[in-house]
């Protein structure tokens, strides 16, 4: 049985997503569904909190891309935070950490992307 745990906070302008369990096949809807939800409720200033993620796959990877689409289409930006030796392989391997900036903390995130907003806002 598959469980992806999701939950949504605000800090700031930042839009964090908690992902808890593994992200494959099973659980990518799930995620992405969650994702477009939070971004049409709080704004594209997103941040995926990858602390509790423990598997991810590529049909995971695909959700992660999707979100930063989106977040571009409206304007924001995405970052990863907090992932596991694995899952930090992973992105690695496809060379998404070119794209989407990864932290080793949520609030290292939250720091980074509040510079990038205000920066964004000022240019």
């Amino acid at each position: 049985m598959h469980r992806l745990g999701l939950s949504t906070r605000v800090d700031n302008h930042s839009v964090i997503v908690s992902v808890e369990g593994d992200l494959d096949i099973a659980t990518a809807d799930d995620l992405h569904e969650h994702v477009l939800s939070a971004i049409d409720k709080h704004g594209p200033w997103l941040i995926l909190d990858l602390t509790g993620l423990e598997f991810m796959d590529s049909s995971g990877l695909n959700v992660v891309i999707n979100a930063y689409r989106a977040v571009k289409e409206h304007g924001g930006s995405l970052a990863l935070a907090a992932p596991n030796e694995r899952v930090t392989k992973v992105v690695r391997l496809v060379g998404l950490h070119r794209q989407v900036p990864v932290h080793n903390s949520v609030s290292a995130a939250v720091n980074a992307m509040e510079l990038l907003e205000g920066k964004q806002q000022a240019g």
